[in-house]
Order: C-alpha cells, then structure tokens, then sequence
C-alpha cells in the first residue's frame, strides 16, 4: 500500500499493518520527498544525521544482530511517538527501563553508552551520560545510609542513564540486607509520577 501522508502511517502503526520500523522507514520517505524544506527540517536533518552516526557505531560492533535490530526500533518507537505528539494523536508513555544481560564482554556497558547518545540526541535525556554503578555504590552499611547512597547515584545519572552492573545482587540479600532499601529508593520516585500520571 502507499502511504502518501503522515496520518496514513500513524494509523496503519494503530491497525497493525506495518510494523514501527516499516512505519519510521516510511515516515522518512515522505519527509524526504516533501516539496519544500523548510529551516526546521534541515536542522532536523542534522539531528538524524548525527544519530545515524552514533548507530554507525553500534553497527560497527561484531555480533549483536538481534541487539542492532532492537536498538533501531527503539529508536523508530520514540520518533513516531513524538510525531504522534505533534499531531496531538494518542501517544504511549516513554518507558525505557532496560535489562542488559549476557557474559562479561559482551558489550552491555557500550551498547548503554550508545544508546545515551542516540536518547540524548533525540530530546529524550539531556545530558545522555552514563554512570555505572554496582552494588557497593548503592548500598550502605547501616541504616539510612543506603538510601543516601542510592539517592546520590540517582542525583548524578540525572539527565542521563544508571548502569547498574549486576543489579540482581540487590536482591539477593536476606531479610536484614540494605539492597531492598536501594531497589526501593530507586522505584518510588517512579511510583509516584505513575500515580500522578494517572490521578
């Protein structure tokens, strides 16, 4: 089917006709075959430029085929999110909460880094930095003392991502063990803009 204008590919994404990626694709043709290119839309060309680049460099990974392909319809999802905004359509809420798991040396840390600044040039984060934790970084030795430590983390990955290395190790503890206290510091502020999303 062709699509000719941006309204035909929002709804064929709503029926399930074409999948986001297809629809992106699509999206791009028909920005790209516009008569007139207005100011905006060159600076828009720069931004897509630039991300193209940073997915150069995720390309440029050995392996990773399924994490490539993933990344770019990550990417697509959040583009055709914002031109829904745009047209003021229904939108999903960006949740971007992610779990990297694989062997050591697999690429998690500088696949989280790429995506930093394919977020940051996108709007979505605006610093796109990563701060990589692990479990000595977010959990104290007494009471009170993890969620200050937790809180601090959160203050500095602000703008950008936390990388929780083995993040499962916060979990693990038994009934006296700080980590729930660190998963908890890190979960109600989410909670809480849930419920306020909502109300």
């Amino acid at each position: 089917m062709a699509y000719l204008w941006p309204e035909d590919v929002l709804s064929a994404i709503e029926s399930g006709q074409i999948s986001p990626l297809e629809a992106f694709r699509k999206l791009r043709e028909i920005d790209n075959t516009a008569p007139a290119r207005s100011e905006s839309n060159g600076m828009q060309s720069s931004v897509e430029q630039r991300i193209e680049n940073i997915l150069r460099e995720l390309d440029s990974l050995i392996g990773l085929s399924e994490v490539k392909i993933l990344v770019r319809e990550i990417y697509a999802f959040i583009e055709i999110q914002k031109r829904r905004e745009r047209e003021r359509l229904n939108t999903e809420p960006l949740v971007l909460h992610m779990i990297f798991r694989g062997n050591p040396g697999t690429g998690k840390t500088t696949v989280a880094r790429i995506m930093g600044k394919v977020f940051r040039e996108m709007g979505v984060l605006s610093r796109g930095h990563l701060i990589e934790v692990e479990r000595a970084d977010l959990v104290g030795e007494y009471i009170g003392h993890t969620a200050q430590k937790t809180r601090d983390q959160l203050k500095k990955a602000y703008g950008g991502i936390l990388f929780i290395d083995e993040a499962y190790s916060l979990a693990r503890g038994g009934e006296k063990d700080f980590g729930k206290e660190a998963i908890d510091c890190m979960v109600k502020p989410w909670k809480q803009i849930s419920i306020n999303n909502f109300a």
